[in-house]
């Protein structure tokens, strides 16, 4: 894989993952691109088909002669691993690379519901993330544009706290655990 624009990133700079494979790409020096917005209107734009689940980052990369949308970090990098020699982000020893993929999936899977209740799980805090998230997507919107996407946005992320576990049950332990 020679084209300089061999992988492309499309992401926004709240997510955590996105930031994950941009740090890989950037540190393994891989050639890529990345675009700031949303996925869907991105693979629709360019006619790819999107992966069956939307998540962020999306990332373009060649099979088979043609660009395909894949997601999920920890495979896309362990792809990544195969395709590119140079700086790899594996340890060598197989008992250090375990303890390192049990760390990132703890970070992965567990860490990220500190991130996402403290964003949406309480009022005050999803009302400081929904002003301020929209505006990562588009610095320059209007006021009437941000309060949409404000409503839009919150609505659809405190609608999914269910998919994080986050809920009046597991609240003590999320906090209580990042507490820790």
């Amino acid at each position: 894989m020679t084209d300089a624009h061999s992988i492309t990133l499309i992401g926004n700079t709240p997510s955590p993952y996105t930031r994950k494979m941009l740090a890989v790409l950037r540190y393994r020096r891989i050639p890529h691109q990345v675009i700031w917005g949303e996925p869907a209107e991105v693979l629709k734009q360019r006619g790819i088909k999107p992966p069956k689940v939307a998540l962020l980052p999306t990332v373009l990369m060649p099979e088979n002669g043609e660009l395909t949308a894949q997601v999920d970090s920890t495979p896309i990098i362990r792809v990544l691993e195969r395709r590119f020699e140079a700086r790899s982000v594996l340890p060598p020893h197989p008992v250090i690379e375990f303890l390192d993929y049990l760390i990132e999936d703890f970070a992965d899977e567990w860490c990220t519901k500190y991130m996402f209740h403290y964003r949406w799980a309480l009022a005050q805090d999803a009302d400081n993330a929904g002003t301020l998230l929209p505006y990562c997507i588009d610095p320059n919107m209007d006021e009437e544009k941000q309060r949409w996407a404000k409503s839009h946005f919150s609505q659809r992320q405190i609608e999914r706290l269910y998919v994080v576990g986050s809920n009046e049950t597991t609240t003590p332990i999320i906090e209580a655990s990042y507490r820790r």
